[in-house]
């Protein structure tokens, strides 16, 4: 397979690698600021994902982060607004993986959201 800036990268099932990697960017932020203490009795990711389901009904990106953010009785969140402008640019199909690969998404932001909280506790502990 050709490679270079103008080829369009998928995966299996057609999903876009850039579109994934925008919406796993902008989830993890989601993820990292939920107030995890105020929920018990099961586990984040299945509380991330089952608030996911939820939202990809929504016929927006810009919709289903604010449904997103409500379900996580989260008031406002911030997220790359560049990811979030580019995942508008590509709406259908921005949706299109969310809807098909919610339980991938969720599963690969913790793991950034996690990245992401190391990082800045390694910045905060530097002099």
């Amino acid at each position: 397979m050709e490679e270079g800036p103008w080829v369009e990268h998928t995966r299996e099932g057609g999903m876009s690698v850039e579109v994934e990697e925008a919406w796993v960017e902008v989830l993890a932020h989601v993820y990292a600021q939920v107030k995890w203490f105020r929920i018990r009795g099961r586990s984040h990711l299945d509380v991330f994902e089952h608030r996911l389901e939820y939202a990809k009904y929504e016929p927006d990106v810009p919709s289903a982060l604010q449904r997103l953010a409500n379900t996580l009785s989260l008031q406002g969140v911030n997220v790359p607004l560049d990811k979030v402008e580019f995942l508008r640019s590509r709406e259908q199909e921005a949706m299109e993986v969310l809807r098909r690969w919610t339980k991938l998404l969720a599963l690969k932001a913790q793991v950034r959201a996690r990245e992401l909280r190391q990082r800045r506790r390694e910045e905060r502990a530097e002099p």
